[in-house]
């Protein structure tokens, strides 16, 4: 008799579990049961998670020899003292956790970003359809015709870090104190070989031989404001450039410009030369050797950097503080099938 009631004690026991176990499946959503981690409280999906790996794939294993990378248990078999497979987990997860934290950090300050894999595969298809209406209609599309999801996913974290970053750098502020510090710290990135100042005469290629009289008088010493009343199709202007600023244009098309000058001495005039579509002509009215630009030039720049560097400290400083609850099972069987699989 007592033998029977532990049968069914024991059976009842085990009726329980399975009960419990199928209420607990039934009423988990889909993306809790499909979740290897959680950062700050987001779910990163098995979907997302592989995603990453296979991006990370080729370069892992451009880490190994050729020999090493065509072994059959590659991932899991033992190369100095660790698998790839643990040191790809261990990138993806640094990627992801990075990712996650920015994402919470550009939410709390007002940057709407719908992280989650589900929302970036909805913003992806959205900005596929609307790129192929721009293609069919024969307007402009920038960067691709068609995001694959491993490229929108970078394009997604990228423009919201860079989008993160500017918002951090408004909230730190540089005294003159800080960036006169920093400057004489970094004063040798300021030096420049040497430093002209030019007197340049620019027109339409159809002028040239009118600029060939400007340079004339310039080299007679007319002044700039004479000058520009004598040769009225002629632009008269004065430039500053040195070694560490060449002052070439966004395209370049200004860079002979500068590898005349910087030859120049004072006094000297320059032969007609093309830039573009336009003639010039320079006069180097003086020339410096071994000098610092001063901190008024470059203290925008100085300051953007600054803060820039502040701002990618407060990720770090919020990478290393976040809350990281893994599956290791569930990330180890994920890992697994996509890397492995594709070896087969």
């Amino acid at each position: 008799m007592r033998k029977k009631y532990i049968v069914n004690a024991v059976f009842g026991v085990v009726l329980l579990l399975l009960a419990g176990l199928i209420i607990y499946i039934r009423f988990q959503k889909p993306e809790e049961m499909r979740t290897v981690m959680e950062v700050n409280g987001q779910d990163i999906v098995r979907e997302e998670y592989q995603l990453v790996l296979q991006r990370l794939r080729a370069q892992v294993k451009s880490g190994y020899s050729t020999e090493e990378a065509n072994r059959k248990d590659f991932w899991t078999g033992r190369i100095d003292g660790s698998t790839p497979l643990e040191e790809i987990m261990g990138l993806a997860e640094e990627e992801l956790i990075r990712d996650k934290v920015i994402a919470s950090m550009a939410e709390a300050r007002g940057i709407r970003a719908d992280a989650d894999y589900e929302s970036l595969k909805e913003s992806m298809e959205q900005e596929n359809a609307s790129r192929s209406r721009k293609e069919a209609s024969g307007e402009v599309n920038y960067g691709l015709i068609t995001y694959t999801e491993e490229a929108y996913y970078q394009y997604f974290y990228t423009e919201l870090e860079s989008e993160l970053t500017e918002a951090l750098k408004k909230e730190h502020t540089i005294t003159d104190k800080e960036l006169e510090s920093a400057y004489n710290e970094n004063l040798e990135s300021y030096r420049y070989e040497n430093k002209v100042n030019v007197l340049a005469a620019e027109t339409k290629a159809e002028n040239t031989e009118i600029l060939r009289h400007a340079a004339e008088a310039m080299e007679s010493g007319m002044e700039k404001e004479e000058l520009a009343e004598t040769f009225p199709d002629i632009s008269f202007y004065e430039l500053e450039m040195n070694s560490l600023d060449t002052q070439e244009g966004k395209s370049g098309v200004y860079g002979l410009r500068w590898m005349l000058a910087a030859g120049m001495q004072a006094g000297e005039i320059s032969e007609p030369f093309a830039a573009g579509q336009n003639m010039l002509v320079m006069k180097c009215l003086e020339r410096e050797e071994d000098g610092y630009l001063p901190l008024k030039d470059v203290k925008g720049v100085l300051e953007s950097q600054i803060k820039t560097e502040a701002a990618k400290q407060e990720i770090r400083t919020e990478v290393q503080k976040a809350e990281v609850k893994k599956k290791d099972s569930k990330l180890e069987a994920a890992a697994k099938e996509v890397l492995m699989e594709q070896d087969t």
